[in-house]
Formats: structure tokens, sequence, C-alpha cells
């Protein structure tokens, strides 16, 4: 398997959080309250799976060997796609930083909720639109068979120091079933 489809296979739980947190949204944008529990294990999910897990593979493994590889002629698309996670975990730190006004219906934290989880999902829907039709097959046809056997190698060595109890997947699984189930309460 290469090591982009790893990738992409991700992208699926990740999109499935993602399409609750535009749920959210529309109810925010119609004053329908979303309880603060969704916002704080959705900010769980989007911190230790998709960013510390997912995006680390991308940033600092794929990434890091495509720079080395082309040697600078990919920094500017490998930048851009930095920049939005960097976007989108500040997002969600504003996120977390405003849930406790806004469990006390707090229209000003509302509103930062609002704004940010806007960006977020617009943003991030984008963004693995781009890496999975345009970035991740140009990567494909980049890496030699080597290149892309020892990236999937040490895809498999992060899930391995990450995840001591081999439920890592599943349980993120678990918790975009447990958003999903909250999501049907408004």
């Amino acid at each position: 398997m290469h090591a982009t489809r790893i990738l992409t296979k991700e992208h699926v739980l990740i999109k499935q959080v993602l399409d609750l947190l535009d749920e959210s949204r529309q109810a925010l944008e119609t004053g329908i309250p979303v309880p603060m529990i969704f916002f704080e294990k959705a900010g769980i999910f989007c911190s230790e799976f998709a960013d510390r897990f997912h995006h680390f593979k991308e940033e600092f493994l794929l990434f890091g060997l495509l720079s080395y590889k082309k040697q600078g002629e990919l920094d500017t698309a490998m930048g851009a796609l930095r920049y939005q996670h960097d976007r989108c975990r500040q997002c969600m730190a504003q996120i977390t930083r405003a849930l406790e006004r806004y469990e006390k219906n707090d229209e000003m934290a509302v509103t930062l909720v609002l704004e940010h989880l806007s960006v977020y999902v617009s943003l991030l829907h984008r963004h693995i639109h781009t890496e999975d039709h345009l970035f991740f097959p140009m990567a494909e046809k980049s890496l030699s068979t080597e290149e892309n056997d020892s990236l999937t190698g040490q895809f498999a060595e992060q899930a391995r120091r990450f995840d001591k109890s081999g439920r890592f997947l599943e349980k993120h699984q678990a918790l975009a079933d447990e958003l999903s189930d909250i999501t049907g309460s408004w």
C-alpha cells in the first residue's frame, strides 16, 4: 500500500468528524444550542487524532522526505499545507478557550465558537480535498518504491509509539460515533 493511501484512509475518519462539526456550526447559526460536551470531545479528537497522529505523519515524515528529495521544489505547496494545519490548530484552541463562557451562554463566546468553527470546517474540507486529489497523487509519482516502503515503515513505527494500547483507531472511531450520537440530540 502506498503511504499516501494510509493518510487518505485517515482522512475518512477526520471527514466524519468534520461533517459533525459542520452540523454543529449550522445548528449554532440557527440558534440551536450545541452542548459544550460536543465541542470538548471534538477538541480531543482533533487534537489527538488529526493533529498529533495524522498531521505529524504528513508534516514531519512525508513533507520531510519530499522536501529532501525535491530540493525545495515543493516547499511552497508544503508550506501552504502546514499553514493550514497551523490555522486549524489555532481555531480549535480558540474554540476550546471560549467553552467555559460558551457554557454560560455568553453571546461573545458563542460568536467566537461559531467564527472559529466556520474557519476550521471550511479550511479543513478544502485542505483534505487538496491533499487527496492533488498533493498525494503527485507524491505517489515522486516517491520510489524504496522511499514509499521506508515512509510506510516510519508511519507504522510512529503508530506503534503513539498507540501503546493497540486500540487508538478504535478509540477515536468510538469518539466520532459518540459525537454523532450527541448531534442526534439537538
